[in-house]
């Protein structure tokens, strides 16, 4: 843990690359626990010049429990005061689905510079967007690199550990970069580098419990601001022409400003893709675990978390016809069980809507 600490402070805070410390608007499924890292979806560059992309437009329902978030801006929670530490009670709402890419392609059709966000990351309402580069240099791969930032900040308990009052409202924020390697030395393997610096605007996580329960050294540890890094290897095993498995492993560490917030985990996911005439069907599994460096003063407890996800997402293309249209709809369910119930988050996300690719 000490030498990722040191990797990921010396890539966040190098003096040729200073990036100032913000947050990112965190997934609410499994990445509010493993700081899953945006990626774009690994594809081929494209084999015309010009523009090329897509949109989507649609309605979600998210129902979700979860003690530190507060909101987005297509999400308002309603869950402002507790009076235990207890599993966060649930809470649900419609939000709009608004999703798209936008690429653009040199004459050699070697070279690809994109932006914008995935599908996967909005249902998990992480608004970030990313604007990057990708080249083919064939024998060797597709190498790319990206810079993420936040399209809009999620809204975080400034204290959530306060209890019999209302929890004020503080935006976290982030910037962060990501490099890419696909289809490694011509083979079916992909790696994907993430690191990124995380704020919350005055945190003030514990500051209520100060003279009565911690004292304040021990509240500098809950501080969450600070870096986080990951990376990521997948494989593509091709069964035939309509189906393709893709196993991943990824590892991800967390640099925090308070020490009872820094963290390990370890994620396996396993998909697979379906693509028959007009479907297009990705259904996707995954689980790890975290493990956190030292114990929370509140709770004398580790915040250990045991992670599971489950999701599928379906496409038909051209309905009625329509030339470059297709219908959307997915659901996700994702789960984390902490040794410490205030910190347990569920999830589940439903949506529906039109695609248009150009």
């Amino acid at each position: 843990m000490a030498i990722l600490k040191i990797c990921i402070r010396n890539i966040m805070m190098g003096e040729n690359m200073k990036i100032t410390k913000s947050l990112l608007a965190t997934s609410i499924s499994l990445a509010i626990l493993f700081q899953s890292s945006p990626t774009m979806a690994a594809d081929l560059i494209q084999n015309e010049a010009g523009w090329s992309g897509h949109a989507a437009l649609g309605v979600g329902y998210v129902s979700m429990e979860n003690s530190e978030i507060a909101g987005t801006k297509v999400l308002d929670l309603e869950n402002k005061q507790i009076n235990n530490y207890g599993s966060a009670s649930s809470q649900s709402s419609v939000i709009p689905v608004i999703n798209g890419l936008i690429r653009y392609t040199l004459d050699d059709k070697a070279t690809e510079f994109f932006l914008g966000n995935s599908m996967d990351d909005y249902l998990r309402l992480d608004s970030s967007i990313a604007l990057g580069v990708r080249h083919d240099f064939k024998d060797t791969g597709i190498i790319g690199a990206r810079l993420l930032v936040s399209a809009s900040p999620t809204e975080v308990y400034r204290d959530p550990l306060l209890t019999g009052a209302n929890r004020s409202k503080a935006n976290r924020t982030s910037v962060g970069f990501g490099l890419k390697w696909e289809k490694i030395m011509e083979s079916d393997f992909d790696f994907d580098f993430f690191a990124k610096s995380e704020n919350i605007k005055k945190d003030r996580n514990g500051q209520s419990l100060v003279g009565t329960l911690i004292t304040q050294d021990q509240q500098r540890t809950l501080r969450r601001d600070g870096t986080i890094g990951s990376a990521q290897l997948s494989y593509t095993y091709k069964i035939n022409e309509s189906n393709k498995l893709i196993p991943s492993a990824k590892f991800l560490g967390s640099n925090r400003d308070g020490s009872a917030r820094d963290n390990t985990a370890f994620e396996i996911q396993l998909q697979h893709v379906y693509t028959e005439n007009q479907w297009l069907v990705k259904s996707t599994v995954s689980g790890g675990a975290s493990s956190f460096d030292n114990r929370n003063p509140v709770f004398n407890e580790k915040q250990d978390t045991t992670l599971w996800a489950a999701g599928m997402d379906v496409t038909y293309l051209q309905p009625f016809g329509l030339k470059n249209w297709g219908v959307n709809g997915g659901v996700l369910a994702s789960t984390g069980n902490s040794d410490i119930k205030f910190y347990d988050t569920q999830i589940f996300v439903a949506h529906v809507g039109m695609v248009y690719s150009f």
